[in-house]
């Protein structure tokens, strides 16, 4: 009888460990580097522009989502009037001063640290308390053409960020707190990459600070070949 209450007793408090991690033990995404990226709003200037946006991420689930970004930024920019996207030649010629060709290449990436965080972090929780850290780059072309002149000029915009996060499908190798640690020394290993269902709220997060440090650049690009500057 006693060992029977003794291994209902474990059953419970072990049942009770795992329910307490699976609700505890998450970080919420956090950018650790964004002021590195942040543009104070600028004067208005004498003299708006207006400008065509085109892209060939625009079909793109996940790549779309930073044009939307940059021309969001684009629409708030006080040396804009107005913003036409996608813009095309055949519906929108001559109602821009210049255009906008924008493509995005990001590069996703876990760091080594995230092994130690994982193990022998899982004795503190390490996961829940500091996040697993992540890489952004992400590298932004953007070609500026003036429509009555024709002429183009291509920028080069990258992007370094840093971030970091824990959710569930990681975070529950803490249960090697039940064993000897063999399941986060494992999952340590398996964890220092990316995790991909990361990246939406990624994208979702860096938006505010992404869209208008590129926006900034391009479109101090525009002004210099209107010669507005």
């Amino acid at each position: 009888m006693f060992k029977k209450v003794k291994k209902q007793t474990a059953c419970v408090l072990a049942t009770s460990l795992l329910i307490v991690m699976s609700s505890g033990c998450t970080h919420n995404m956090r950018i650790t580097n964004a002021d590195d990226y942040f543009v104070p709003p600028a004067a208005v200037p004498k003299q708006t522009i207006k400008l065509g946006v085109t892209s060939t991420n625009s079909s793109h689930p996940q790549n779309s989502k930073y044009i939307n970004a940059i021309v969001d930024a684009l629409q708030r920019n006080s040396s804009v009037e107005r913003v036409i996207y996608p813009y095309t030649t055949a519906n929108n010629k001559d109602q821009a001063d210049a255009v906008i060709d924008l493509s995005v290449k990001p590069h996703y990436d876990g760091k080594g640290s995230n092994f130690f965080v994982n193990w022998p972090g899982f004795l503190i929780f390490a996961p829940a308390i500091w996040g697993y850290g992540y890489t952004a780059d992400i590298s932004t072309e953007a070609i500026v053409t003036n429509v009555k002149s024709g002429k183009s000029q291509q920028l080069s915009i990258p992007a370094h960020y840093e971030f970091r996060q824990a959710e569930i499908d990681r975070t529950w190798t803490e249960v090697g707190w039940l064993e000897i640690g063999i399941i986060p020394l494992i999952g340590g290993i398996a964890f220092t990459g990316y995790d991909d269902d990361l990246t939406p709220e990624f994208i979702k997060n860096v938006a505010p600070s992404y869209g208008p440090y590129v926006a900034t650049k391009t479109t101090r690009a525009v002004l210099e070949s209107l010669g507005y500057n």
